[in-house]
């Protein structure tokens, strides 16, 4: 019972709490990010080291402001708006953004992320990391659409047309200093990740068009869902025509101006008929478009476009959605935590009640895991010199077995990961905005209701979890005749308890042995919902394996100290 009489002039304050959520540095004040970052990055730490401190004094502060600013509401009103005409009445479908994205995605792709002269693949991997504390914020998607772009338009470089070579140099090289952004339109209004169905015609035409261009390839035809719509180049996938490839997907790099056509804004002959009003990610320009006649350049051989896309390209946007939602985590616990520490409840502190030291427990342990699983899963794509095979048939060609093994497992685990990190997500994410009562769901409060509707984006994006669930037992079904189910699950857990491995490997070779997940009967539907518990409980293994190979002695975080710490600091800049 509160002794304390009643006072119109209620003394209480957020400002402690606030003050030292806005002093952390994601990554100065980080302990167990540092540690996983020198446990991966070798001989390369202290360069990397060096680069992330001075990245996170922006990342931490500029960059969190400018990413929390655009979001407020009346500027996500601009972010869905898409102007058809000037005052002219010449079509240019120009799409308008607040200035906070804008210049927030502009000194993103000033890293160079992707310039080998400027980024080694650790050094790539942990900035963009860093920089998704903050969220997707309308720049991360355009990052990870351009790192597909770029991977996939380096793996045929040699054969590209004069002008494709020209994009690529300088989305990954730059320009004057610039680095322009890709994005990939792939999903039809009939369907998203069956890509085979895919409509959109690419035909070749020898005559010269009404933009003077001739013996090019040219697409027709719509596509639904195109984020980052505002971007000066995308992958897109459509049917070549008149081929013998003419029923199969290829893929071409399509720029949204032909040269000299940006500054007055005459779209390379297509239209963004509307801008998508999302539940998420709304800083982010998803669009509808029509292609009438674009000039398109292929990447790679017209009947390799579906494996290169899937294998390829949505490979590397999964790692983006699985180690993105992990950097999210990191911030998500660090802040709900330490609110907990903070706030108190019948005279004590909210932190010391035992059902929110569980729940404290609980979301802590789940950001280190989930992070310590998708640096893990890097390390393999690294491992592999950044090359992803583009399909199973691809992979039967290496001799090597055990390479082919791994590189097999490297498949699985991305999609294993996207699966279980963004099924988690939204569940995490939401049970921290519980630590902050009524105040979680206030946007001028705290980040965390825009994270959350990010999250639910992520569970979408690159393959919604059924899809690729069904894809990872056919992947089984085709390779069981060089990789057994037991060795597999021994191979990816090594390291890890045998008892924890003794009970998962039966379970996976009986689900796995199952001819097909496709019938509609009672055994198969018991077999699919089998699989999907299963599929979590294999990766959380596999993430906290990760978790004890890093080997690190936990220091929990404690508010009294932070201030403590945060305002000493301060007064010594003074």
């Amino acid at each position: 019972m509160s002794t304390q009489e009643g006072n119109r002039n209620n003394p209480y304050s957020f400002d402690d709490y606030l003050f030292v959520r806005n002093h952390f540095n994601y990554y100065r004040d980080d302990e167990f990010l540092q540690a996983l970052v020198k446990k991966y990055t070798g001989n390369e730490f202290e360069n990397i080291d060096r680069d992330l401190r001075a990245l996170s004094d922006y990342v931490s502060y500029r960059f969190r402001d400018l990413s929390d600013k655009a979001n407020e509401l009346e500027n996500r009103i601009k972010v869905t708006k898409v102007k058809h005409y000037d005052a002219h009445n010449h079509r240019i479908d120009r799409i308008e953004r607040c200035m906070e994205t804008e210049t927030l995605e502009r000194e993103i792709f000033s890293l160079g992320l992707f310039d080998p002269l400027r980024n080694s693949a650790w050094s790539r991997f942990i900035k963009i990391f860093l920089l998704n504390e903050n969220g997707e914020a309308g720049a991360m998607c355009p990052v990870a659409c351009t790192h597909g772009l770029v991977w996939l338009m380096q793996k045929y470089e040699e054969q590209l047309s004069p002008e494709a070579q020209e994009i690529l140099a300088y989305i990954r090289d730059g320009k004057d200093g610039e680095y322009s952004r890709g994005a990939q339109f792939v999903s039809e209004i009939q369907g998203g990740s069956d890509i085979p169905v895919n409509l959109v015609e690419a035909n070749f035409e020898e005559s010269e068009g009404p933009d003077g261009i001739s013996n090019c390839w040219r697409l027709y035809g719509q596509k639904f869902f195109c984020s980052a719509a505002h971007t000066d180049y995308a992958l897109v996938t459509a049917k070549p025509k008149g081929t013998p490839s003419s029923t199969r997907v290829a893929a071409f790099v399509v720029p949204s101006w032909l040269p000299n056509n940006k500054e007055s804004e005459i779209r390379n002959s297509y239209t963004i008929d509307r801008l998508k009003p999302k539940l998420g990610t709304a800083e982010l320009p998803t669009a509808e478009i029509t292609y009438n006649g674009a000039v398109a350049y292929p990447v790679g051989p017209l009947e390799k476009g579906l494996a290169d896309v899937v294998g390829i390209v949505l490979s590397l946007s999964r790692l983006h959605v699985a180690f993105g939602m992990a950097a999210g985590a990191l911030r998500v616990a660090r802040e709900a935590t330490l609110y907990a520490q903070f706030r108190t409840a019948f005279e004590i502190p909210v932190a010391s009640f035992p059902m929110m030291i569980n729940q404290i427990n609980e979301l802590n342990d789940y950001a280190k895991r989930t992070v310590a699983g998708a640096f893990k899963v890097y390390s393999e794509f690294i491992h592999f010199g950044e090359e992803l095979i583009s399909g199973i048939r691809d992979l039967e060609k290496i001799d090597d077995l055990e390479e082919r093994k791994r590189r097999f497992r490297l498949r699985e685990l991305i999609m294993l990961q996207k699966i279980v990190v963004a099924d988690e997500a939204p569940a995490m994410i939401r049970r921290a905005i519980s630590f902050f009562g009524g105040h979680g769901i206030m946007e001028d409060f705290l980040s965390f209701p825009r994270l959350h509707r990010d999250s639910m984006i992520m569970e979408l994006w690159e393959g919604p979890r059924l899809v690729l669930l069904t894809q990872i037992h056919r992947d089984f079904q085709r390779v069981k005749d060089w990789y057994s189910l037991d060795a597999f699950i021994h191979d990816l857990l090594k390291g890890a308890d045998k008892d924890i491995i003794n009970a998962l490997a039966p379970e996976f070779h009986r689900i796995m042995s199952y001819e097909s997940l496709l019938r509609n009967d009672e055994q198969t539907l018991a077999i699919c919902r089998d699989w999907e518990k299963l599929s979590e409980k294999i990766f959380v293994a596999y993430q906290e394996q990760a978790l004890a190979e890093l080997d690190y002695n936990d220091k929990a975080l404690k508010f009294s100290k932070l201030l403590r710490q945060f305002k000493k600091r301060e007064l010594s800049k003074i």
